[in-house]
């Protein structure tokens, strides 16, 4: 199977562009940095088949990225859908594949939603005040994680506190009423180590609805939100063979929303909507080194507590009343064993225990028309798995993977990986993988139960199979002029099966059935320019095509997708930053539901940067530079013109 012309030519023609630019994350420039997620051990980077990027704290600092959501943004292959402003529903579309076919994990601990309708993760409320990294891996990863890693795992690690006592305090201001304050603790004492930090986050907002569609008789209004974090990582080496580590995360977010679509399709504001989120991710962890280092397990337990709750009071008669709740929860325990027996030979075998929880409650009245939520469920799974990371000889790597999930309501599923990494030379790689991967139903998908007063329901559906998919990539990675210029493509396909969607029956009910399936390929090219010692240039391009049964392109996935930075040291004090987001056009569903297309846009950012002494840096931002307006998804504005302002100030 091999990629049409329209891909090798799309692709070559972008590596054409590597004489003035490169990638956002510059992936290959720091060529003995390690990853885990790849592969759930530290491997350098240029050892892994897999496509990864990593955004480092330095880049976080630098672009003043304040969420995940903005960060993923300049990832080669990623598309984040943005339902409005700061705090609304915020989802990543990795390679083409599905919002729910991306798992994402927070220092080990799976953080999807269970009681999501499709389990996808929400990132619109994740802040990176305590972030050290975050590891994007694309393509299917289940062989290592198991459910919805169908597109990509995303997995955000947390600081560690070490040395002396530090303290750091950061506040922002700017416009629309927007502040946001961090303050942090961390060090270590002996054999233990701690890191804590608190964050506030604020603004008034723009208003969800766009000024061309806003429904007759509503008046625009902000759509203000507010988050808290308050996060905490704490180690301690019990002795020379035993490591313990105990991390928690909770945030608590309210975020004003608008009334959805009316019956003229537009969108009707609405003054007291809004959702109130409370998460709790716990995680305990302990490791191993035993039988001089050829024996490493990790025991980790881990908890996800999602609560959601739906809030509005009726404005007039026909208004909308909501008092919805939906909590999910979920319980792992997962033993890993890395097991270095073998000269050249590092296998992994994984044993996972898994238990979700999903509750659905109180009701949503549309001016008569009245939903009630009555879904309470739980499953279990369990699984093995075991990967084999061989070095065949100094130039070339390669990965074996299984693994075998039994779930409790739907059949088994086994899946495989391989991978493969060649060093053609000192400045030039080859790399591929292929392998397969499932997304598991969610819960409300095969149990959910929302009746209306007229009668009909929506009815879960448990007879339903797992999602399946069988992918592939090539890629080659390229340093040019003494790493002057690096330069990465890479050609992928993705074949899903079994897609999950929603039907309405002849009785008025509906339910989920497995009915569609989607054809995907493209290509990744990455680039970056050293121009100067004090001067950087940036770029990744993504080209996707993606089909259903139908022949129609899958829903607010571009074609074109590009990212462009420069990067500007003037003194070794100030930094300047600039960044530009291209999306190209698509097609969604307007407020009645039918296909439409939507234009293509560009955001521009700027970042500057002052290290006014040792402890104190001066920072400040425009987004949306130029004041565009446009939609990320049908019927909901992005966000304007923004300017911020900053100190920060740390002990280091």
């Amino acid at each position: 199977m091999f990629p049409n012309k329209k891909i090798l030519s799309t692709a070559i023609s972008t590596c054409l562009l590597a004489s003035i630019a490169f990638s956002v994350q510059a992936e290959q420039t720091e060529l003995e940095q390690l990853v885990v997620t790849a592969t759930r051990t530290p491997t350098p980077i240029h050892n892994i088949g897999s496509s990864v990027t990593v955004i480092s704290e330095a880049e976080i600092e630098k672009k003043q990225f304040q969420t995940l959501s903005d960060a993923l943004k300049h990832v080669p292959g990623l598309r984040v859908v943005e339902l409005g402003g700061r705090g609304s529903q915020t989802s990543v579309f990795a390679r083409g594949t599905n919002s729910n076919h991306t798992l994402v994990l927070v220092d080990g601990i799976e953080i999807n939603d269970p009681s999501s309708p499709t389990g996808a993760f929400d990132f619109a409320h994740f802040l990176l005040d305590d972030v050290e990294s975050i590891e994007v891996v694309r393509g299917s990863q289940s062989v290592l994680y198991g459910a919805d890693a169908i597109g990509s795992v995303i997995q955000i690690r947390t600081r560690q506190g070490q040395g002396r006592l530090k303290t750091r305090a950061k506040v922002e201001a700017g416009t629309k009423s927007t502040h946001h304050e961090t303050l942090a603790l961390s060090g270590s004492n002996g054999d233990f180590n701690y890191s804590i930090t608190g964050g506030l986050f604020e603004s008034d907002g723009d208003s969800i609805a766009t000024e061309k569609r806003l429904a007759p008789g509503s008046i625009k209004d902000d759509d203000g939100y507010n988050s808290k974090v308050v996060s905490a990582r704490m180690g301690w080496d019990i002795s020379s063979q035993l490591s313990s580590r105990v991390t928690a995360r909770y945030i608590d977010s309210d975020t004003d929303i608008d009334g959805g679509f009316d019956f003229s399709g537009n969108t009707a504001e609405d003054l007291d909507a809004e959702n109130k989120t409370r998460q709790l991710y716990l995680g305990a962890e302990l490791a191993g080194n035993f039988f001089s280092g050829m024996w490493q397990p990790t025991l980790l337990f881990t908890h996800t507590d999602v609560e959601r709750k739906n809030r509005n009071d009726r404005q007039d008669p026909f208004g909308t009343l909501d008092r919805s709740n939906y909590d999910g929860e979920k319980n792992k325990i997962s033993l890993q064993n890395d097991l270095y027996f073998i000269h050249n030979n590092l296998i992994t075998v994984g044993y996972e225990f898994e238990e979700e929880k999903m509750q659905a409650d109180g009701f949503t009245d549309f001016g008569g028309f009245i939903q009630t939520q009555l879904t309470d469920e739980t499953r279990q799974n369990r699984a093995v798995y075991i990967q084999d990371q061989i070095t065949l000889t100094d130039r070339l790597n390669t990965t074996l993977g299984v693994r075998h999930d039994n779930t409790d309501d739907f059949d088994s599923e086994t899946t495989y990986r391989i991978t493969a990494n060649y060093q053609l030379t000192d400045s030039s790689r080859v790399r591929a993988a292929h392998g397969t991967g499932f997304r598991a139903p969610s819960l409300y998908e095969l149990f959910g139960f929302t009746p209306t007063n007229f009668g009909s329901a929506y009815m879960g559906n448990p007879d339903l199979d797992a999602e399946t998919s069988e992918n592939w990539e090539v890629g080659i990675d390229q340093s040019w002029f003494n790493h002057r210029l690096d330069s990465s493509v890479t050609i992928f396909k993705n074949d899903i099966d079994d897609l999950i969607t929603t039907v309405f029956l002849p009785s008025f009910d509906s339910t989920s059935v497995n009915q569609n399936k989607a054809d995907i390929h493209g290509a990744e090219a990455v680039f970056s320019l050293a121009a100067t010692s004090q001067l950087d240039f940036n770029l990744n391009y993504t080209f996707t095509r993606t089909e259903d049964d139908n022949d129609q392109a899958l829903l607010r996935r571009p074609k074109h997708l590009a990212n462009f930075d420069v990067e500007y040291r003037p003194t070794n004090k100030l930094t300047l930053t600039g960044t530009l987001n291209y999306i190209g056009s698509r097609k969604d569903v307007d407020g009645v539901g039918q296909r439409v297309r939507m234009g293509s846009y560009t955001v521009v950012n700027l970042a500057a940067n002052y290290q006014l002494n040792t402890n104190t840096r001066l920072f400040g931002r425009v987004e949306n530079l130029a004041d565009k307006e446009y939609e990320a998804a049908y019927g909901f504005q992005g966000t304007g013109i923004t300017g911020i302002v900053g100190v920060e100030i740390a002990n280091y």
